[in-house]
């Protein structure tokens, strides 16, 4: 695989998990930029992010710069003003995902989060877990407001990079987990940013993808209509909005759930496809398969699949709770297979 063996002794490397994701080699520190050790890329070291994007120059591009625009205007999820860890801590303690996928993580895991956002996934598991936390995004203005919240709430462990999914700038099979969610779906080919990513998994890691269900946004896909028609009356119907939010706040889940200009619907079955193609075994869902997620279940204790029929009974179920009033994402996670089969 492309990247693999990169020679750790090159001296002043400045992150031997961070790439030049043109030419795939390790990056040196040099009068305040990063430089491959040829010299021939050079990328500025940036107080608040690192910019490491290239540009995916393939057909499609247009979608990542438009997508780029629409989250520049509005950063989304961003931040209430009041905030803070505790804040985050307590919200999580309310979300099956977010408590469950703390104690999940192991000591000392290193973590990469694909399209952060405004990073709030990032910086609460810096935060909370002994981890070391890569937290990605295309928008300059979203990783900017991540920053700024971690460094007033004192949080470590956190790298913010600018970076293209298409073209990451992190070292194949780096990662003990990688985490897109809510992102891929909206890219110029699901299928192919989520084959972009898995190679940044190390073999026994794991992979966690959010993406919007077919059957279980049919309830926001009807707001979205509604709001087209009667404009804002129709957003009372949106559960997410009746919570105590910030104008800011509300105003980018509006966007993001009814204005976005690129978004794709998938299936549980389809991502199992992805994953026994690029050599990854399913290992849970949310929702779960045939039964429901209980308090006491770890995150990543592996699950049966079920049949075709269990699982769209289990997208299906997702209109009855909060999976399919507050977006309709649904979440799996596959583990890297240790060892390649042969031909």
């Amino acid at each position: 695989m492309e990247g693999i063996g990169i020679p750790f002794a090159v001296p002043s490397m400045f992150d031997p998990n961070l790439v030049c994701p043109i030419s795939r080699q390790p990056l040196i520190r040099s009068n305040g930029h990063l430089v491959t050790p040829d010299g021939r890329y050079r990328y500025p070291i940036g107080d608040e992010f690192l910019p490491l994007r290239v540009d995916e120059v393939q057909m499609g591009d247009t979608v990542t710069q438009t997508v780029q625009d629409f989250y520049t205007e509005a950063p989304f999820p961003n931040y209430n003003e009041f905030d803070s860890i505790d804040t985050f801590v307590k919200s999580a303690d309310r979300s099956v995902f977010a408590a469950k996928l703390r104690r999940a993580v192991p000591i000392n895991s290193t973590i990469l989060e694909v399209g952060c956002g405004t990073a709030q996934m990032s910086n609460f598991l810096a935060a909370t877990t002994m981890s070391h936390i890569y937290a990605t995004d295309l928008t300059p203005a979203s990783l900017k407001l991540g920053s700024d919240f971690a460094s007033r709430q004192g949080i470590h462990g956190v790298k913010f990079i600018q970076m293209n999914l298409f073209r990451p700038c992190i070292r194949p099979e780096s990662m003990d987990l990688v985490i897109a969610n809510g992102v891929l779906h909206h890219t110029y080919d699901t299928r192919k940013a989520f084959g972009a990513i898995a190679p940044l998994v190390k073999p026994g890691g794991y992979i966690l993808i959010g993406l919007y269900n077919r059957i279980g946004r049919l309830r926001t896909d009807l707001r979205r209509r509604l709001y087209r028609i009667l404009g804002e009356p129709a957003l009372r119907l949106d559960p997410q909005l009746r919570r105590q939010l910030s104008a800011e706040k509300r105003r980018a889940w509006i966007r993001d759930q009814y204005l976005h200009p690129q978004e794709r619907k998938h299936t549980i079955s389809q991502v199992l496809g992805w994953f026994k193609e690029t050599g990854f075994e399913f290992v849970s869902s949310i929702p779960r398969i045939g039964d429901k997620f209980s308090a006491e279940d770890h995150l990543f204790a592996p699950a049966d699949t079920g049949t075709g029929v269990d699982r769209v009974l289990a997208e299906t179920s997702m209109l009855f709770t909060t999976f399919g009033g507050e977006g309709g994402l649904f979440i799996v996670i596959g583990q890297r297979k240790t060892e390649r089969k042969s031909a």
